[in-house]
């Protein structure tokens, strides 16, 4: 699927409300002037038309560049943009190699404790990889809402790593802390640059 955001600009009233939208076999979409909206496209849709009025303009969708805007003008008090959105993939390099370190830390410190919740910190270690390991093979873009429970979770798993390493192995804790505070600031930076990117291309993030 493509997704296309659109943003109408209307400089003027011209005694009309909306701006029609057809792919080369049916309607498309109605959208209403000074507005945005994003619209899915089959991967075989090849051109949009755009009609206002008695304004008519074809794209060719293989012209759009991802990210790159392009104008329409369709009459001199209406013109469109169009940005073609890229796939969103939200998964960070960062987090993906931080988290995958510390969840190895933690199976293996767990190998060298005798404390009763030793099974407690190798299962966690374990739920980071696999979590994590399940969203690098994913062969498709992951969903926002599978991405925020995965990344929650792996996040809510390092910190009960942190709060079960005891202080007297200050070194380890310390590396667990600081890659969980940089695993959480990362993924709120990161995730809302890719939302903006999604759901407002045209505001530079």
């Amino acid at each position: 699927m493509k997704k296309l955001h659109l943003a109408t600009i209307a400089n003027k009233s011209e005694g009309l409300s909306s701006v029609f939208i057809y792919t080369e076999k049916h309607f498309l979409k109605q959208i209403n002037t000074a507005s945005q909206t994003t619209i899915l496209l089959h991967d075989d849709t090849e051109e949009l038309t755009f009609m206002y009025g008695d304004a008519k303009q074809t794209l060719s969708l293989a012209e759009l560049i991802p990210t790159e805007k392009q104008r329409i003008l369709l009459t001199d008090n209406m013109v469109i943009q169009i940005c073609l959105l890229p796939k969103i993939r939200f998964l960070d390099r960062i987090n993906l190699m931080l988290g995958l370190c510390s969840g190895v830390l933690a199976i293996g410190y767990s190998f060298f404790v005798t404390s009763n919740w030793r099974e407690l910190l190798f299962l966690l270690g374990s739920t980071i990889i696999v979590l994590l390991l399940f969203m690098i093979l994913y062969k498709h873009p992951i969903e926002s809402k599978h991405y925020n429970l995965r990344m929650l979770s792996t996040i809510s798993a390092l910190i009960l790593i942190f709060l079960l390493i005891p202080f007297e192995n200050w070194t380890l804790k310390t590396l667990l802390g600081l890659s969980t505070l940089t695993v959480i600031t990362r993924f709120i930076k990161h995730y809302n640059r890719t939302l903006t990117k999604l759901y407002n291309p045209f505001i530079k993030p």
